[in-house]
C-alpha cells in the first residue's frame, strides 16, 4: 500500500467514524422522540377514558331529564282546568 492509498483509507475511517457519530445522534433524538410520543399516548389514553365517562354520565343525565319532562307534560294534562 503506498502513502496516497493509506492517506485514503484513513480519510474513509474518518468519514465513517463521522457517520456513525451522526446516527448515533440521530438514534439517541428518535429515542427521546419516540419516549414522549409513547407518554403523549399514554395522556390522550386516559383523557379519552375520562371523557368517556363524562359524555356517559351526560347521556344518563339527559336520559333522566327526559323522562323528568315527559313525566311533568303528563302530569299538567291531567290536571282538570276550572
Amino acid at each position: 500500500m503506498d502513502p496516497m492509498q493509506l492517506a485514503q483509507l484513513k480519510r474513509t475511517t474518518v468519514w465513517h467514524s463521522d457517520e456513525v457519530h451522526r446516527i448515533e445522534r440521530n438514534l439517541g433524538s428518535a429515542e427521546l422522540a419516540l419516549e414522549n410520543a409513547k407518554k403523549n399516548v399514554e395522556d390522550i389514553k386516559k383523557k379519552l377514558v375520562e371523557s368517556k365517562r363524562n359524555l356517559e354520565r351526560h347521556n344518563q343525565d339527559v336520559i333522566n331529564a327526559e323522562k323528568e319532562v315527559r313525566k311533568q307534560i303528563a302530569s299538567d294534562r291531567q290536571v282538570p282546568r276550572a
